[in-house]
Protein backbone atom coordinates (compact mmCIF):
# COMPACT_ATOMS: atom_id res chain seq x y z
CA UNK A 1 0.00 0.00 0.00
CA UNK A 2 2.93 2.50 0.84
CA UNK A 3 4.86 2.00 -2.47
CA UNK A 4 1.40 2.13 -4.09
CA UNK A 5 0.64 5.33 -2.17
CA UNK A 6 4.04 7.19 -3.30
CA UNK A 7 3.82 6.14 -6.66
CA UNK A 8 0.87 8.73 -6.70
CA UNK A 9 2.09 10.84 -4.77
CA UNK A 10 4.88 11.16 -6.95
CA UNK A 11 2.77 11.60 -9.83
CA UNK A 12 0.33 14.18 -8.31
CA UNK A 13 4.20 15.97 -7.71
CA UNK A 14 5.10 15.89 -11.50
CA UNK A 15 8.53 14.10 -9.89
CA UNK A 16 8.69 11.61 -12.73
CA UNK A 17 13.07 11.12 -12.41
CA UNK A 18 12.33 9.99 -8.44
CA UNK A 19 12.80 6.42 -8.18
CA UNK A 20 11.22 4.92 -4.98
CA UNK A 21 11.52 1.01 -4.78
CA UNK A 22 9.66 -1.19 -2.07
CA UNK A 23 13.19 -2.09 -0.85
CA UNK A 24 13.90 1.73 -0.74
CA UNK A 25 10.58 2.49 1.05
CA UNK A 26 11.70 -0.30 3.92
CA UNK A 27 15.37 0.63 4.63
CA UNK A 28 13.77 4.62 4.97
CA UNK A 29 11.61 3.57 7.83
CA UNK A 30 14.18 1.57 9.56
CA UNK A 31 16.46 4.54 9.78
CA UNK A 32 15.34 6.27 12.88
CA UNK A 33 17.87 9.09 11.87
CA UNK A 34 15.62 11.19 9.83
CA UNK A 35 12.03 10.87 12.23
CA UNK A 36 11.56 10.91 15.82
CA UNK A 37 7.56 9.20 16.00
CA UNK A 38 6.02 10.79 18.80
CA UNK A 39 3.02 8.23 19.54
CA UNK A 40 2.06 6.11 22.85
CA UNK A 41 3.51 3.05 23.13
CA UNK A 42 -0.04 1.05 23.25
CA UNK A 43 -0.66 2.34 19.46
CA UNK A 44 2.28 0.08 18.29
CA UNK A 45 1.19 -3.09 20.23
CA UNK A 46 -0.70 -5.07 17.78
CA UNK A 47 -4.35 -5.28 18.93
CA UNK A 48 -5.99 -5.99 15.68
CA UNK A 49 -5.30 -5.26 12.19
CA UNK A 50 -7.20 -1.83 12.09
CA UNK A 51 -3.80 -0.69 13.37
CA UNK A 52 -2.40 -1.61 10.51
CA UNK A 53 -4.36 0.96 8.38
CA UNK A 54 -2.85 3.65 11.15
CA UNK A 55 0.41 2.63 11.02
CA UNK A 56 0.53 2.53 6.76
CA UNK A 57 -0.87 6.03 7.09
CA UNK A 58 1.91 7.06 9.50
CA UNK A 59 4.29 5.24 7.20
CA UNK A 60 3.08 7.14 4.23
CA UNK A 61 3.02 10.64 5.36
CA UNK A 62 6.58 10.66 6.86
CA UNK A 63 7.59 8.97 3.01
CA UNK A 64 5.64 12.25 1.39
CA UNK A 65 7.47 14.39 3.53
CA UNK A 66 11.16 13.11 2.74
CA UNK A 67 10.38 13.07 -0.37
CA UNK A 68 9.58 16.52 -0.55
CA UNK A 69 12.29 17.81 0.74
CA UNK A 70 14.41 15.13 -0.72
CA UNK A 71 13.66 16.09 -4.43
CA UNK A 72 13.28 20.05 -3.17
CA UNK A 73 17.14 19.90 -1.93
CA UNK A 74 18.63 18.43 -5.13
CA UNK A 75 16.45 20.09 -7.22
CA UNK A 76 17.58 23.83 -5.64
CA UNK A 77 21.09 22.27 -6.37
CA UNK A 78 20.35 21.63 -9.25
CA UNK A 79 18.64 25.02 -10.39
CA UNK A 80 21.26 27.15 -8.62
CA UNK A 81 23.96 26.58 -10.65
CA UNK A 82 21.48 27.41 -13.97
CA UNK A 83 19.64 30.95 -12.70
CA UNK A 84 19.76 33.13 -15.43
CA UNK A 85 17.38 36.21 -15.81
CA UNK A 86 15.48 36.07 -19.44
CA UNK A 87 13.66 38.81 -20.87
CA UNK A 88 9.83 38.27 -20.57
CA UNK A 89 8.18 37.95 -24.69
CA UNK A 90 4.88 36.60 -25.40
CA UNK A 91 5.99 32.61 -25.28
CA UNK A 92 6.11 33.12 -21.54
CA UNK A 93 3.01 30.35 -20.04
CA UNK A 94 2.20 33.06 -18.54
CA UNK A 95 0.37 34.15 -21.02
CA UNK A 96 -2.39 32.75 -22.99
CA UNK A 97 -5.05 33.58 -26.19
CA UNK A 98 -8.30 33.47 -24.45
CA UNK A 99 -10.42 32.86 -21.52
CA UNK A 100 -12.99 30.01 -21.64
CA UNK A 101 -15.90 30.43 -20.15
CA UNK A 102 -18.13 27.57 -19.53
CA UNK A 103 -22.19 28.17 -18.59
CA UNK A 104 -25.83 26.81 -18.72
CA UNK A 105 -27.12 27.48 -21.90
CA UNK A 106 -30.49 28.62 -19.91
CA UNK A 107 -28.70 31.47 -18.69
CA UNK A 108 -29.06 33.45 -21.94
CA UNK A 109 -28.86 36.66 -19.89
CA UNK A 110 -24.65 36.18 -19.00
CA UNK A 111 -24.35 34.66 -22.30
CA UNK A 112 -25.60 38.09 -24.08
CA UNK A 113 -23.34 39.99 -20.95
CA UNK A 114 -20.40 37.65 -21.94
CA UNK A 115 -20.64 37.91 -25.79
CA UNK A 116 -20.77 41.98 -25.03
CA UNK A 117 -17.62 41.93 -23.16
CA UNK A 118 -15.90 40.03 -25.69
CA UNK A 119 -16.99 42.39 -28.44
CA UNK A 120 -15.87 45.21 -26.57
CA UNK A 121 -12.15 43.62 -26.14
CA UNK A 122 -12.09 43.14 -29.90
CA UNK A 123 -12.93 46.52 -30.30
CA UNK A 124 -10.39 47.88 -28.67
CA UNK A 125 -12.55 49.44 -25.35
CA UNK A 126 -11.00 48.25 -22.22
CA UNK A 127 -13.17 49.14 -19.68
CA UNK A 128 -14.31 47.63 -16.50
CA UNK A 129 -16.95 45.18 -16.76
CA UNK A 130 -19.46 43.90 -14.02
CA UNK A 131 -22.14 41.81 -14.26
CA UNK A 132 -24.09 40.22 -11.36
CA UNK A 133 -21.13 38.87 -9.07
CA UNK A 134 -18.27 38.15 -12.86
CA UNK A 135 -15.97 41.17 -12.82
CA UNK A 136 -13.67 42.05 -15.47
CA UNK A 137 -10.59 44.01 -14.37
CA UNK A 138 -9.28 46.68 -17.00
CA UNK A 139 -5.94 47.75 -15.04
CA UNK A 140 -3.69 49.40 -18.13
CA UNK A 141 -0.50 48.35 -16.31
CA UNK A 142 -1.42 44.54 -16.39
CA UNK A 143 0.74 42.93 -19.03
CA UNK A 144 -2.61 41.67 -20.78
CA UNK A 145 -6.11 42.21 -19.88
CA UNK A 146 -8.46 41.66 -18.75
CA UNK A 147 -8.48 39.77 -15.41
CA UNK A 148 -11.68 38.30 -14.16
CA UNK A 149 -13.56 37.37 -10.98
CA UNK A 150 -16.27 35.35 -10.65
CA UNK A 151 -18.24 35.32 -7.45
CA UNK A 152 -20.34 32.40 -7.43
CA UNK A 153 -20.13 29.30 -9.13
CA UNK A 154 -22.63 30.42 -12.14
CA UNK A 155 -19.80 30.82 -14.53
CA UNK A 156 -17.09 28.27 -15.09
CA UNK A 157 -13.54 30.32 -16.31
CA UNK A 158 -10.27 28.69 -17.14
CA UNK A 159 -7.30 29.77 -16.55
CA UNK A 160 -8.82 29.91 -12.83
CA UNK A 161 -10.01 33.14 -12.39
CA UNK A 162 -8.89 35.91 -9.46
CA UNK A 163 -9.57 35.38 -6.06
CA UNK A 164 -11.73 37.91 -3.77
CA UNK A 165 -8.00 38.41 -2.53
CA UNK A 166 -6.45 38.77 -5.64
CA UNK A 167 -9.14 41.19 -6.80
CA UNK A 168 -8.86 43.18 -3.97
CA UNK A 169 -5.66 43.72 -4.18
CA UNK A 170 -5.27 44.60 -8.07
CA UNK A 171 -8.33 47.19 -7.74
CA UNK A 172 -6.52 48.46 -4.63
CA UNK A 173 -3.04 48.98 -6.81
CA UNK A 174 -5.36 50.22 -9.91
CA UNK A 175 -6.65 52.98 -7.83
CA UNK A 176 -3.59 54.04 -6.63
CA UNK A 177 -1.77 54.09 -9.81
CA UNK A 178 -4.59 56.58 -11.09
CA UNK A 179 -4.77 58.75 -7.89
CA UNK A 180 -0.84 59.06 -7.74
CA UNK A 181 0.75 60.17 -11.28
CA UNK A 182 2.98 62.22 -10.01
CA UNK A 183 4.40 59.54 -7.29
CA UNK A 184 5.34 57.80 -10.90
CA UNK A 185 6.82 60.15 -12.85
CA UNK A 186 9.98 58.49 -13.79
CA UNK A 187 9.53 55.25 -13.40
CA UNK A 188 7.19 52.44 -14.55
CA UNK A 189 5.17 49.66 -12.94
CA UNK A 190 3.87 46.37 -14.55
CA UNK A 191 1.81 43.96 -13.02
CA UNK A 192 1.70 40.05 -13.97
CA UNK A 193 -0.51 37.53 -12.68
CA UNK A 194 1.54 34.32 -12.01
CA UNK A 195 0.11 31.17 -13.05
CA UNK A 196 0.40 27.91 -10.55
CA UNK A 197 2.29 24.84 -10.91
CA UNK A 198 3.39 23.82 -14.82
CA UNK A 199 3.09 27.09 -16.16
CA UNK A 200 4.16 30.10 -13.67
CA UNK A 201 7.15 30.68 -11.73
CA UNK A 202 8.20 28.73 -8.97
CA UNK A 203 10.76 28.23 -6.13
CA UNK A 204 10.77 25.30 -4.68
CA UNK A 205 13.41 26.67 -2.35
CA UNK A 206 10.13 28.14 -0.46
CA UNK A 207 8.45 24.80 -0.50
CA UNK A 208 7.09 24.83 -3.97
CA UNK A 209 6.06 28.35 -3.62
CA UNK A 210 4.16 30.31 -6.68
CA UNK A 211 3.87 33.96 -5.97
CA UNK A 212 0.25 35.06 -7.58
CA UNK A 213 1.65 37.97 -9.01
CA UNK A 214 4.95 39.56 -10.28
CA UNK A 215 5.46 43.38 -9.85
CA UNK A 216 8.09 45.35 -12.06
CA UNK A 217 9.00 49.14 -10.83
CA UNK A 218 11.72 49.94 -13.59
CA UNK A 219 13.70 53.12 -13.60
CA UNK A 220 16.35 53.89 -16.43
CA UNK A 221 18.12 50.66 -16.64
CA UNK A 222 17.19 49.20 -12.96
CA UNK A 223 14.46 47.29 -12.05
CA UNK A 224 12.96 45.69 -8.92
CA UNK A 225 11.08 43.00 -9.32
CA UNK A 226 8.37 41.88 -6.56
CA UNK A 227 6.80 38.72 -6.31
CA UNK A 228 3.37 39.17 -4.37
CA UNK A 229 1.17 36.64 -2.87
CA UNK A 230 -2.47 37.86 -1.44
CA UNK A 231 -3.34 34.89 0.70
CA UNK A 232 -4.39 33.77 4.06
CA UNK A 233 -2.43 33.02 6.99
CA UNK A 234 -4.67 31.08 9.24
CA UNK A 235 -3.37 27.57 8.73
CA UNK A 236 -0.22 28.82 7.68
CA UNK A 237 2.72 27.36 9.90
CA UNK A 238 3.65 30.51 11.76
CA UNK A 239 7.11 32.30 11.00
CA UNK A 240 9.04 29.13 10.16
CA UNK A 241 7.12 28.43 7.19
CA UNK A 242 8.97 28.78 3.68
CA UNK A 243 6.30 31.32 2.44
CA UNK A 244 6.62 33.82 4.72
CA UNK A 245 10.65 33.32 5.15
CA UNK A 246 11.07 33.77 1.28
CA UNK A 247 11.38 37.45 2.29
CA UNK A 248 14.75 36.20 2.84
CA UNK A 249 15.53 33.26 0.24
CA UNK A 250 14.48 35.59 -2.33
CA UNK A 251 17.22 37.79 -1.20
CA UNK A 252 19.86 34.78 -1.21
CA UNK A 253 18.95 34.38 -4.99
CA UNK A 254 19.29 37.56 -5.75
CA UNK A 255 22.75 37.64 -4.87
CA UNK A 256 23.59 33.69 -6.74
CA UNK A 257 22.41 35.98 -9.76
CA UNK A 258 24.63 38.92 -9.42
CA UNK A 259 23.14 41.25 -11.46
CA UNK A 260 23.53 44.78 -9.65
CA UNK A 261 20.91 46.43 -11.92
CA UNK A 262 18.10 44.41 -10.53
CA UNK A 263 16.91 43.84 -7.17
CA UNK A 264 14.35 41.34 -5.82
CA UNK A 265 11.55 41.03 -3.16
CA UNK A 266 8.65 39.14 -2.12
CA UNK A 267 5.56 40.28 0.21
CA UNK A 268 2.67 38.34 1.77
CA UNK A 269 -0.41 40.58 1.67
CA UNK A 270 -2.72 38.67 4.26
CA UNK A 271 -6.35 38.63 3.38
CA UNK A 272 -6.55 36.82 7.21
CA UNK A 273 -6.84 39.61 9.95
CA UNK A 274 -4.09 40.50 12.14
CA UNK A 275 -5.84 39.86 14.98
CA UNK A 276 -5.97 35.74 14.58
CA UNK A 277 -2.31 35.55 13.65
CA UNK A 278 -1.08 37.64 16.29
CA UNK A 279 0.16 34.76 18.82
CA UNK A 280 2.58 34.47 15.91
CA UNK A 281 5.95 34.81 17.50
CA UNK A 282 4.64 35.27 21.10
CA UNK A 283 3.18 38.47 19.73
CA UNK A 284 4.15 40.11 17.37
CA UNK A 285 2.99 44.00 16.49
CA UNK A 286 1.50 45.27 12.79
CA UNK A 287 5.30 46.64 12.67
CA UNK A 288 6.88 43.29 12.90
CA UNK A 289 5.38 41.67 10.19
CA UNK A 290 6.14 44.80 8.19
CA UNK A 291 9.69 44.03 8.75
CA UNK A 292 8.79 40.61 7.47
CA UNK A 293 7.00 41.71 4.40
CA UNK A 294 3.67 40.62 5.26
CA UNK A 295 0.69 43.37 5.09
CA UNK A 296 -2.83 43.03 6.33
CA UNK A 297 -5.33 43.53 3.43
CA UNK A 298 -8.33 44.72 5.77
CA UNK A 299 -6.43 45.90 8.77
CA UNK A 300 -4.42 48.31 6.73
CA UNK A 301 -6.72 48.56 3.87
CA UNK A 302 -5.86 52.44 3.89
CA UNK A 303 -2.48 52.29 3.54
CA UNK A 304 -1.17 48.56 2.50
CA UNK A 305 -0.54 49.48 -1.28
CA UNK A 306 1.12 52.52 -0.52
CA UNK A 307 3.74 50.80 2.08
CA UNK A 308 4.17 48.01 -0.60
CA UNK A 309 5.32 50.43 -3.22
CA UNK A 310 7.44 52.29 -0.88
CA UNK A 311 9.49 48.84 -0.31
CA UNK A 312 8.89 47.87 -3.34
CA UNK A 313 11.02 50.87 -5.08
CA UNK A 314 8.44 53.24 -5.70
Amino acid sequence: MASMSMQEFKNQREYYNLNLSPQDIVALLENRDWYQLLIPDEEMDLRSFGQVRQWQEIAVSLLKKYCDRYYRHHKSQWENQHLEYRVLDESDPNFFDEYICSIKRSQDDIVTKLEELRDMIKSGAFNDFEYQGFLSVMFGQHLYRPLLFVKNGSIEVRPTPLNEGERDFVLGLKKFYEANELKFKGKELYLLRNRSRGSGIGFFEAGNFYPDFILWIVKNNDQQINFVDPKGLRNVDGLKDPKIRFFQTIKEIEKRLGDASVVLESFIISNTPYNQIAWWGEGLTLEDFEKRHILFQYDQKDDYIHKLLTMAGL
